[in-house]
C-alpha cells in the first residue's frame, strides 16, 4: 500500500527504521544524546536519494508502507526506549500485544485463503467492524490505556481520509511487520517500564 502523501512515506519508513534500529541494537547503553544522533543519522539515511529516489523508496519496497497504529506505536516505543518517556505501560503493551496477535490471527490465515471466509474483506467500510473497534476502543479508554485508544481512533480516521492508498480499515490498524515487531517487544522492555500508575 503507498501512502496517498509522500511526506507520510517517508515519516513511515524512517519511523520503522529507527524503531527497529532502537529494538535489535544496544542503544540503551549509550548516552541520550548518542543515541539522538544515531536516530537523526537513521533518518538522513532514509531521507537521502538512492539511484534516484529518496532512500525511503527502497525501505518500503522491502516492507510496504506501515499502518497508521504501526507508526504511531513506532514512534511511542522509540521515545520510550532512548528518551525515556513513559507512554504506555507494561500492562497496557501486554494488552495491545494480545489484541494485535488475536487480529492477526483472525486476518492473515482467512485472508491467504485458508478458509472459504475472507476475513480481509470485512475491513471494507463494514459497520460490524467498525463497531468492533469503537466498543474495544472504549473499553480501553475505560481501562485508562489511552495510548491503545488513540492509536486504534487514529486508525479509523487516517482510514476515513484515505491517507493510504489502500480502502481497507484492516491495512490502517495492522501489519505483517508491525505484528512481528510488536511480538519481539516481548524480548525488551524500556526502561521505566515496569513502573505501573
Amino acid at each position: 500500500m503507498i501512502s496517498a502523501y509522500p511526506l507520510l512515506s517517508g515519516l513511515s519508513a524512517a519511523l520503522l527504521c529507527i524503531a527497529w534500529a532502537s529494538l535489535l541494537l544496544p542503544m540503551a547503553r549509550l548516552a541520550v544524546a548518542v543515541r539522538l544522533l544515531i536516530i537523526s543519522g537513521i533518518t538522513l539515511l532514509v531521507m537521502l536519494p538512492l539511484d534516484g529516489n529518496p532512500g525511503w523508496y527502497a525501505v518500503r519496497g522491502l516492507f510496504g508502507d506501515s499502518s497508521i497504529s504501526a507508526m504511531l506505536f513506532y514512534l511511542a516505543f522509540t521515545l520510550q526506549q532512548n528518551v525515556s518517556w513513559q507512554i504506555y505501560r507494561t500492562d497496557e503493551l501486554v494488552l495491545f500485544r494480545w489484541l494485535l496477535a488475536a487480529s492477526a490471527l483472525l486476518l492473515y490465515p482467512f485472508a491467504l485463503g485458508l478458509t472459504g471466509f475472507d476475513s480481509y474483506s470485512l475491513g471494507y467500510a463494514n459497520p460490524w467492524l467498525l463497531a468492533m473497534v469503537f466498543i474495544i476502543t472504549l473499553l480501553f479508554w475505560w481501562r485508562s490505556y489511552y495510548f491503545t485508544a488513540v492509536i486504534l481512533t487514529a486508525g479509523v480516521l487516517a482510514c476515513s481520509l484515505q491517507l493510504l492508498e489502500s480502502g481497507n480499515l484492516w491495512d490502517y490498524l495492522l501489519d505483517p511487520v508491525f505484528v512481528i515487531f510488536l511480538l519481539l517487544t516481548c524480548l525488551k522492555s524500556a526502561p521505566g517500564e515496569n513502573q505501573t500508575r
